[in-house]
């Protein structure tokens, strides 16, 4: 199994480079984590990784976990939203 393409859906913020627009991030193989892709979407984003949270359908998805242990495939649409510092409300 090569590289596959992951959706993830940004926020409309402005905060990074965010726009409400759909990131097509490349891992090398789902054995990758989500730091890693979270990693790969700061580089797109300009958006610190530890400031990212990720969600898919089964909810939020932890660092050390991988792609493949969350059954995250090609064609899936993960969700971007931003770890709020402090619990700072708006």
């Amino acid at each position: 199994m090569g590289p596959v393409r992951i959706a993830v859906s940004a926020p409309n913020v402005d905060e990074g480079n965010l726009k409400g627009q759909l990131l097509e991030i490349t891992v090398q193989s789902l054995s990758e984590t989500v730091g890693s892709l979270k990693e790969k979407i700061a580089g797109e984003i300009q958006l610190p990784a530890n400031k990212q949270k990720l969600s898919g359908k089964p909810g939020f998805l932890k660092d050390n976990m991988s792609l493949a242990y969350y059954n995250v495939g090609a064609g899936e649409t993960l969700t971007l939203s931003l770890r709020e510092r402090g619990g700072r409300k708006r």
